[in-house]
């Protein structure tokens, strides 16, 4: 499991938790507010309790339920309409929710008559329980508390990851400058596949790879920066992309992943996609831009480099091109891949060149 889908497990935990302890508290009010009104002193409602009860059963259904959430449920409506996601997955949350509130209520009832969970007294209590009005109250507030769990995951999704808490944050509100890495990955003979295929199967095949590419940006640390049109803009931190040679070793996987699904391209879309790309590092200021539809944005010459770089792959015929600069910060990249220096990119509109090198992995037998 890599950190993003922990992540996301975490924050899933997190949330059910902090609504349980939120409605244990609220619900505690209103069971002193009721006995005291209806004048009630034998009523033997212990919080602490209930509350230990409570948090280890969401504890352990919590880590089942967002685990499956994350691993498996994730992947199986990833092309569904965000609505119907959004449904399914409370229907099958609150099933799920229901099973462990009316087992924390079964065990509540237990420790309250000093009885076996087995015992008929405590069964029929329980029975009251499913019968009666607290359990819809119960329904309720959890319904709201996983639309809004989900709808903030998802929302955090389409933004890119760990952008929607540094907005709330107010962390891109002033332009601040760091130092990061970009990937300009665009699809190889992009004219000639949209003229074969025509504009809607060329959008299906867009589709594909960039869902394709999912996996590959969780497994690697990346973010999307953008897409565009048939491209794709891939951003690190200088730290995280130079780790583990991450920023050389996501174009590789990606390409992996295509040629492993060749025959799917193929009887889809009567070809195997191409990607090329260009890859650089430097200073960038980091701003939130617009005021109807506010995104991310990162201005400076390290990206505009690194366009220039992509541009370049098509004259030289090459997969993979990164910056001279970007390369004198990897660590021991000639153990796994070959290196080729190509030459110096002239910079439109600048006055500097760039030398830029040809990546490709070592051929092993």
């Amino acid at each position: 499991m890599n950190k993003v889908k922990f992540n996301k497990i975490l924050f899933l935990v997190a949330y059910w938790i902090a609504s349980v302890i939120f409605y244990l508290f609220l619900e505690m009010a209103i069971e002193k507010y009721v006995t005291s009104f209806y004048n009630i002193n034998n009523y033997n409602y212990n919080f602490v309790r209930v509350l230990i009860i409570g948090l280890s059963v969401t504890i352990l259904g919590a880590s089942a339920l967002a685990s499956f959430e994350v691993l498996f449920f994730s992947k199986v409506l990833r092309k569904r309409p965000l609505g119907i996601v959004l449904l399914i997955k409370t229907v099958f949350y609150l099933f799920g929710i229901f099973i462990l509130t009316s087992l924390a209520t079964l065990i509540s009832l237990s420790f309250i008559l000093d009885k076996s969970l087995f015992h008929p007294e405590v069964f029929n209590k329980f029975i009251l329980y499913l019968t009666g009005t607290k359990i819809w109250a119960r329904m309720i507030y959890w319904s709201f508390s996983v639309m809004s769990a989900l709808f903030v995951l998802h929302i955090s999704e389409k933004l890119g990851q760990g952008v929607l808490f540094n907005f709330l944050l107010g962390k891109y509100h002033s332009p601040k400058e760091e130092t990061r890495i970009f990937m300009f990955l665009d699809l190889t003979s992009s004219s000639k596949y949209a003229e074969i295929l025509g504009h809607n199967k060329y959008s299906l095949l867009i589709q594909d790879v960039f869902f394709d590419l999912t996996e590959i940006v969780n497994q690697y640390n990346v973010q999307v920066y953008q897409y565009v049109g048939d491209e794709v803009v891939l951003t690190w931190p200088k730290e995280k992309g130079i780790s583990n040679i991450n920023c050389i070793k996501t174009f590789f996987a990606f390409d992996r992943v295509i040629k492993g699904k060749s025959e799917y391209y193929k009887n889809k879309y009567g070809l195997v996609p191409e990607f090329k790309a260009g890859l650089n590092s430097g200073f960038v200021t980091r701003a939130e831009v617009g005021e109807m539809k506010k995104e991310l944005a990162y201005h400076g010459d390290a990206i505009n480099t690194a366009a220039h770089i992509r541009s370049a792959c098509g004259e030289h015929k090459k997969k993979l091109l990164i910056s001279a600069d970007l390369l004198s910060l990897l660590p021991s990249i000639d153990d796994s891949f070959d290196l080729e220096y190509i030459g110096v990119c002239e910079l439109k509109g600048k006055q500097n060149v760039i030398g830029i090198f040809s990546v490709q992995e070592k051929i092993s037998f």
